[in-house]
């Protein structure tokens, strides 16, 4: 019977698909090099160059073997013998790469390189570019095997296509480029996060892989700073009701205890089960299936992932078997109200036309809207009597904004928003931000409110004020679905005189806030 098939996509500052540094080998070290201490050296996974005969000692897998000898067949000899070949795939051995430095052996490669400007920041990359290696490792049990001693664990599962669709690794020598075609964070001094029109890019690599069929669900890899964003965004925009599964990691694929080899296994059983058809984007993470929505990284350890909101999150657990206990009750995939195939390829504005859609249907990464966060705490008031214009990061924004709208340049957003990270579970700040924020909305761009850090309810109703509220949505999440709904929706109406706006059109403005304050209750 023909095996399903799962698309990999891989994302940008994905510790997941990173390896440690490949540092030379003790065999490969000369007199004079620094030596490395401990008793074995280290092994890297490597490909054979050519067939070779080796003599495995006999009873050293387990040092217990030899107490069982009596159940082993006895041909006389103390060794195994055994033909390697460079198609069995990687082995473990030695790495025995050295520097070029202009004289005869050079010298090693060390962690250190990766810190010194002066050898280009060691200018080797530890990223893949795609997850493909790190599948045939896992298979070859160079990461470990089965429950049952076996290899070939994501093989017998499933076919792949692995999608570079934001990735962490590129190659320099096919002219990629660090910050546009790739997005890697180590080393830290050329690190580069990904800019918004990015966001574009994912869509339209998800959306045209899945949209032909015959994948059984897609997996996305990405830094577990940022996966709960990207997978959030999926889940509204995408349109597919396939399981779309998110996996990070918090140590790198073949260093001591890393955790994304488990999550990718996790994530094929969870695909493959069957159990989340229509359940939306997910991250699967430490064994724990959490939602998209509520989804949040609290900490830099395996299990330091939690659901938000406070009433809820976890959605089921692998198992065995892969249990789903709760299903989502807001709308997502193919049921969401935001999903790409809604939203308009133009909006009409009083500055011209903003082109959302290209003539095929992709989303333009010049369309992916810009929507700034705005922190409020205790003791910030800077006016006592609430003067928008004490607010100058809100003020510069919107006239930055303003001028973004009326610019030529197509590759300057058109779209912008605010979302206000206040008190919980108001979603208030002080009253010169607030005052700043509902002259935003008489220039067109809309407001969303949540509570502070991680909300445990819903921001209260506040009918006839010009804000959206976010309802227990915290900032970052509220930002994507702010985004999305500005793709679909447009801007809010412009006032002829912002600071002053008539009757009519304050009427107006609410009713657009209105249909975005429809979206923020079901999504």
């Amino acid at each position: 019977m023909a095996k399903p098939r799962i698309a990999v996509f891989s994302g940008p500052t994905s510790t997941i698909a990173n390896a440690p540094t490949l540092v030379t080998s003790r065999k490969a070290r000369l007199p004079g090099d620094r030596p490395l201490e401990g008793r074995y050296d280290h092994l890297v996974a490597q490909t054979l160059y050519e067939p070779v005969t080796v003599r495995v000692r006999k009873y050293s897998a387990h040092p217990l073997e030899a107490d069982a000898k009596q159940l082993y067949v006895d041909d006389g000899r103390e060794y195994y013998e055994v033909e390697l070949r460079p198609e069995d795939g990687p082995y473990l051995l030695p790495y025995m790469g050295r520097r070029a430095d202009g004289t005869q052996h050079g010298v090693p490669f060390e962690e250190a390189d990766l810190y010194d400007p002066a050898l280009a920041y060691g200018g080797r990359q530890f990223f893949y570019p795609d997850a493909s290696r790190i599948f045939e490792e896992i298979d070859r049990t160079v990461s470990g095997r089965d429950d049952y001693g076996e290899g070939s664990i994501l093989d017998r599962m499933a076919d792949y296509t692995f999608v570079r669709a934001l990735p962490p690794g590129g190659y320099t020598q096919q002219g990629e480029v660090s910050g546009v075609d790739y997005f890697p964070y180590k080393p830290f001094a050329v690190s580069h996060q990904p800019p918004p029109g990015a966001l574009a890019r994912v869509t339209n690599a998800v959306r045209e892989t899945l949209s032909p069929g015959g994948y059984a669900g897609a997996i996305w890899l990405e830094g577990s700073p940022t996966v709960e964003e990207t997978l959030y965004w999926l889940s509204i925009v995408a349109g597919t009701d396939l399981p779309v599964v998110g996996l990070a990691a918090q140590r790198p694929h073949g260093q001591l205890a890393n955790d994304g080899d488990r999550n990718i296994v996790d994530a094929v059983s969870y695909i493959v089960s069957g159990l989340g058809q229509g359940m939306g984007a997910v991250g699967i993470l430490d064994q724990q299936i959490f939602a998209a929505r509520e989804l949040k990284k609290g900490d830099a350890r395996p299990g330091g992932y939690k659901a938000t909101g406070g009433h809820g999150g976890v959605l089921g657990t692998i198992g065995p078997p892969v249990t789903l206990w709760y299903a989502p009750t807001y709308k997502r995939g193919a049921g969401s109200d935001v999903r790409l195939d809604l939203v308009s390829e133009v909006h009409e504005t009083e500055a011209g036309l903003i082109h959302v859609r290209d003539g095929d249907g992709a989303l333009l990464p010049t369309a992916i809207p810009y929507v700034h966060i705005v922190k409020s705490g205790g003791y910030m008031s800077v006016d006592s009597s609430g003067n928008p214009d004490a607010e100058v990061d809100i003020i510069a924004r919107i006239e930055k904004s303003v001028s973004d709208r009326r610019s030529a340049d197509s590759l300057v957003p058109k779209l912008h928003g605010f979302v206000m990270e206040g008190l919980n579970p108001y979603g208030v700040g002080t009253e010169s931000q607030m005052r700043a924020l509902r002259l935003a909305a008489f220039h067109g761009i809309p407001t969303v409110t949540v509570g502070r850090a991680d909300p445990g309810g819903r921001v209260p109703q506040r009918p006839g004020d010009v804000f959206v509220q976010g309802s227990n949505l915290d900032a970052n999440k509220a930002r994507l679905l702010l985004m999305a709904s500005l793709l679909k929706l447009g801007p809010l109406p412009l006032a002829k005189d912002p600071r002053n706006p008539t009757s009519r059109e304050r009427s107006a403005t609410l009713a657009k806030v209105e249909q975005y304050q429809a979206i923020f209750e079901t999504h």
